[in-house]
């Protein structure tokens, strides 16, 4: 009898055994991409032939293995995707070294694979954030092109050449825009920052700028030099007029020159003096049209109601 069970459960534990087996053979190459303190997990599509495959992620952190004996926590927004990309910026809450795997569903057979190595929110990489300087206002406005949160920007101000009397001035709140009152004139203003990430005690910074921040115009003269601007405007206005209307005809002259007209043109085509009569016995509508050299004098006999003769003289 326990020879037959033996046959029995050997071809099962050998199929369970294989199968396992090849769960275990799944790669996904699952890699971590993480820059501003925003996780993304990454891995590659299973190269199966499946009618329907989806996947499933969860981590275990510090907490979840040494305080609830190694379980892991399904990732919020990750189960049953079918998308290879899942972001677990709000599940890796706290600087724990985090062990990360997905689990891929393939017709109903499952498989898992796993983060090749732990992950902690701490080896995100911090992107420097651009520093705007904008002079043309009073005070002068210094803005930060970054949308981290939980960022502190610590700005450092100083003239230029006196540098070891910098103030620095420590900006907290979104969208991280400071206004600055500066001395005005041919000096120099410099200025760095440092953008700090607390929770996980990382920062980056910027290069040095140095600008000049130029000379205000007072108030009561912008609308006098408004006026001024204005009035220059009207002259020059009015002095085009003036030399369009006096000098046009010249210039005219000068650019559009007159061609000489054909001797052809002026030869003495002989002219002929119409005269026009109606015969009656032709229909009231139908007149007649004699044409005579203006030089000759012509006389025009009738016959009856017939032309009969026509003499002319010089």
């Amino acid at each position: 009898m326990s020879s037959g069970l033996n046959k029995i459960l050997f071809p099962l534990l050998l199929y369970f055994t294989i199968n396992y087996s090849r769960s275990l053979s799944t790669t996904l190459n699952a890699s971590m991409h993480s820059v501003n303190m925003k996780h993304i997990l990454k891995w590659s599509l299973l190269q199966a032939s499946c009618s329907m495959a989806n996947y499933s992620v969860q981590f275990q952190g510090e907490y979840e293995l040494y305080n609830l004996n190694a379980t892991w926590v399904d990732a919020y927004d990750c189960q049953e995707i079918s998308e290879n990309w899942c972001d677990l910026t709000h599940d890796l809450a706290s600087n724990s070294d985090y062990s990360i795997r997905i689990e891929t569903n393939c017709d109903g057979q499952k498989s898992w694979a796993q983060l090749p190595a732990t992950f902690n929110r701490k080896d995100t990489v911090l992107l420097v954030p651009k520093m705007i300087v904008n002079v043309e206002g009073d005070p002068v406005q210094v803005g930060f092109s970054t949308t981290l949160s939980g960022v502190t920007v610590n700005l450092k101000v100083w003239q230029e050449g006196d540098e070891q009397n910098a103030l620095i001035y420590v900006i907290r709140d979104y969208p991280y825009n400071f206004s600055i009152a500066a001395h005005r004139g041919k000096e120099k203003m410099c200025f760095k920052a440092e953008a700090l990430v607390e929770a996980v005690n990382k920062s980056s910074s910027t290069d040095i700028q140095c600008v000049i921040i130029p000379k205000q115009i007072p108030d009561f003269m912008r609308p006098l030099m408004m006026g001024i601007s204005v009035v220059i405007a009207v002259t020059v206005a009015f002095i085009l007029g003036w030399l369009a209307k006096h000098f046009g005809p010249k210039i005219k002259h000068t650019f559009c020159q007159r061609e000489t007209i054909p001797n052809v043109l002026f030869d003495d085509w002989p002219t002929r003096t119409p005269i026009l009569f109606t015969d009656v016995s032709l229909e009231p509508t139908d007149p007649l049209l004699l044409l005579f050299p203006a030089e000759h004098q012509c006389t025009v006999q009738f016959r009856g109601t017939l032309l009969s003769e026509v003499e002319c003289r010089t």
